[in-house]
Parts: structure tokens; C-alpha cells; sequence
């Protein structure tokens, strides 16, 4: 029987409270009646992602580049592993490569996708590991450093149309994300309260044996990356109104 749980705390974006704003002068707005939209969107997306990621106060964005992780916590118990892990104060580096790959925009049912691919991740902070690996325990506290290769991303999410003083603003009702990545890596300090033998070996195995480590991991990062997504999509919305985001 397996029981799963995995958590996400991070440094949220802090609720807007201006509205009526114009897009920040980096993200280029595209015309509904475009019949290239989504070529619009990609284009002008990726343009963008290094301001993005720059934080922007006036919009109440943090810089993603790092992204801070307040906890990152994994409980994953399976037939090959039993594993409680946690990160705490840890930051996500390597936003800074994503690519923005492909848009599906439908206006008339208020509905988006977009496909983005992030080459290359890691994840620095402090740790917090008990359980079992296969048939090997695993135990410690101290610095870590995850790497987590060839992520694929796909977000969706619908709205609705609501009015403020007049004018019409994107209210996010559902989101979904589907994540998918590549190979992962694992650099554990201090397994075994400091033994370096038995803690190269298990960091070896980790490394031999990542996918079924990652099972549960992959996930939680994910549900970073969703929670992510919503606020800053929700942040943007509720200051500018619709108009203002796709032309008319």
C-alpha cells in the first residue's frame, strides 16, 4: 500500500491591491483578433522571462532567479521506498534557461496551456532524511544540493471575466500542471551523522537509483512551479484590467 505526501512552502507573492495598472512595458500585449495569437504570446512570453524573473515590486513579483523554498517536504512510502525527506530555506536555481515552447489560447472558453522546457535545475539548502532505499537505510541532516535535469511543463488554467470599476478583469478559476523531468542528481553532506564512507556510497546509490527516489520528488516540485504560476498569473490579473492583456 503506498502512502504519498508531498509539501510545498515557499515565499508567496504578496496579495495586489492596485488596480487599473498597465502591463509592465516588457510584456507585450497581443491582439485577440490576431490570427497568429499564440505565435504573439510565445514570442513575446520568452522575451519577458528575465524580467520576470527579475522581480518587479510594483506588481508585487519577488525575483525567481533564485526562487526561495521556505520547505520542500517529501513522505513517500512504497514497496522499494520509504523515505521522509525534507529541504528547508533552500533555493531553486537555473529558471533563468527556460524556454517557452508553445501556447493553445481559447478565448471564446477561457481556456490557455502553455508548454515551457527548463534544461536544468538545482535545488541548494538545508536537509533532513530518514527511511529506507531499497533495502538500505538512509539517516542525516546538512547541505544539499538536488539537480534535476529536462523539465517539461505544461500549465492550464481557465478564468472568468469579473468588473471593477468598470472595467473587466481575469479571475483564474482552475489550473492544472503536468511535469515531467529527466534524470536527477543528489549530493547529500553529513549521511550517517558524518561518516564519509557509508555517506559517498549511499549518494552513490541515490545517483544509481534516482527514479525511484524521485517518484514523489518530481511531483512536489512540480506543485512548486503550479503554485508559482497561479500567483504571478493572479497578481497580474486582478491589477490590469482584460483589455489591457489582449487587445481588442
Amino acid at each position: 500500500m503506498d502512502s504519498r505526501d508531498c509539501r510545498i512552502l515557499f515565499l508567496f507573492l504578496l496579495p495586489a491591491v492596485a488596480i487599473g495598472l498597465k502591463l509592465p512595458n516588457y510584456l507585450v500585449a497581443c491582439r485577440r483578433s490576431d490570427p497568429k495569437l499564440d505565435e504573439c504570446v510565445v514570442k513575446h512570453g520568452q522575451d519577458a522571462i528575465p524580467k520576470i524573473l527579475g522581480g518587479d515590486p510594483k506588481y508585487r513579483a519577488p525575483k525567481l532567479e533564485p526562487m526561495d523554498i521556505t520547505e520542500l517536504r517529501v513522505n513517500q512510502g512504497t514497496k522499494q521506498v520509504g523515505l521522509k525527506m525534507i529541504l528547508r530555506n533552500a533555493k531553486l536555481y537555473g529558471m533563468k534557461n527556460t524556454k517557452f515552447l508553445k501556447a493553445k489560447t481559447d478565448l471564446k472558453k477561457r481556456q490557455i496551456e502553455w508548454t515551457f522546457k527548463v534544461p536544468r535545475v538545482e535545488i541548494i539548502g538545508d536537509y533532513e532524511v530518514n527511511g529506507q532505499v531499497l533495502i538500505l537505510p538512509i539517516t542525516g541532516t546538512g547541505k544539499a544540493n538536488v539537480t534535476i535535469t529536462e523539465l517539461d511543463i505544461v500549465y492550464k488554467y481557465e478564468w472568468d471575466l469579473v468588473k471593477k470599476n468598470g472595467k473587466e478583469y481575469m479571475n483564474f478559476t482552475k489550473s492544472k500542471i503536468d511535469f515531467n523531468n529527466g534524470r536527477t542528481y543528489f549530493d547529500l553532506k553529513n549521511l550517517f551523522n558524518g561518516d564519509q564512507f557509508l555517506g559517498n556510497n549511499m549518494n552513490r546509490f541515490l545517483n544509481e537509483n534516482w527514479k525511484e527516489v524521485t517518484k514523489e520528488l518530481g511531483p512536489a516540485v512540480g506543485q512548486a512551479f503550479s503554485d508559482l504560476f497561479r500567483n504571478l498569473l493572479t497578481n497580474v490579473a486582478a491589477q490590469v484590467p482584460y483589455n489591457e492583456i489582449y487587445l481588442p
